[in-house]
């Protein structure tokens, strides 16, 4: 069977591997956001993925909606579900600066009906607090009872990408949306969240945040994954102003077989390290 059954207003960008049954090998792992929900099934006793699913909405319209999307999963028996939020709603803080308390990340959003998280990041003594609406959690939880939750600056923070240079400016993109997480002098300076629609949007963002923290563009050694394939606009823009550019390195849990490079998938290859 097919693990999601085809929706109005969702567009599949790919459904690659196996469709096995859940066993208690299996953990089903999620990245739900605005714009795309995401769906993987990770074997842990072989550490392989052997299912990805990438679906893209324009916006996804109500808790209903998402819950028709999940559904078919219930019926397969997964270990453990962990739901990986890539809603842009999230601060980090240094340990010592988190008590369990929200106020700043409400503050600063302003945001209506939500439920709140936060991850402990040890190797960098950081906490990333985020919210969630609180429709999507009720959709998740009501199809899988109980679920894990991260957020997917978490796992890009935890797992080592492969790169030494001082100065990474590492973006993950999805449809609409793009990541960015800035690491300079072996410190994290910045992780945030930016809508684009053109190729100079992207360009625009980078050259903002190299500006605003004193990175040089030749210096910057900029590390590519998600969305973003070298034959198109977006790169061949990237490269009128960057000369450090990378695709993210091939990841060691094993892939499904696929047309596509594996970069695509490094979102959900850190979310499988962190839950392995």
């Amino acid at each position: 069977m097919a693990y999601f059954a085809k929706k109005p207003n969702v567009k599949t960008l790919f459904d690659i591997g196996q469709n096995k049954e859940g066993s208690s090998d299996h953990s089903l792992l999620l990245e739900i956001g605005k714009d795309h929900c995401t769906g993987a099934v990770f074997n842990r006793s072989t550490n392989t993925i052997d299912h990805i699913r990438f679906d893209s909405l324009d916006e996804l319209e109500s808790a209903s909606q998402l819950r028709e999307m999940l559904l078919p999963y219930k019926e397969t028996g997964f270990q453990s579900v962990t739901v990986c939020s890539a809603y842009p709603e999230a601060l980090l803080y240094p340990n010592k600066f988190f008590s369990n308390n929200y106020l700043l990340l409400d503050q600063l959003y302003d945001l209506p009906a939500r439920n709140y998280f936060h991850d402990t990041i040890g190797e960098w003594q950081m906490v990333n607090a985020y919210a969630l609406p609180e429709a999507v959690c009720h959709a998740v939880e009501e199809v899988f009872g109980t679920v894990s939750y991260l957020h997917a600056y978490t796992p890009a923070i935890k797992v080592y990408n492969g790169f030494v240079a001082d100065h990474q400016v590492s973006v993950h993109f999805s449809t609409q949306s793009f990541r960015v997480l800035l690491k300079k002098d072996m410190t994290i300076h910045l992780v945030q969240t930016y809508t684009y629609q053109t190729p100079l949007d992207v360009v625009y963002y980078l050259l903002k945040i190299c500006y605003e923290f004193g990175l040089r563009q030749q210096d910057a050694f900029l590390i590519l994954s998600g969305l973003v394939e070298k034959e198109s606009n977006l790169f061949t823009e990237l490269q009128q102003y960057f000369t450090n550019i990378h695709f993210a390195q091939e990841p060691e849990i094993g892939l499904p077989q696929s047309p596509h490079p594996h970069h695509f998938f490094t979102s959900i290859y850190n979310l499988a390290a962190c839950v392995s």
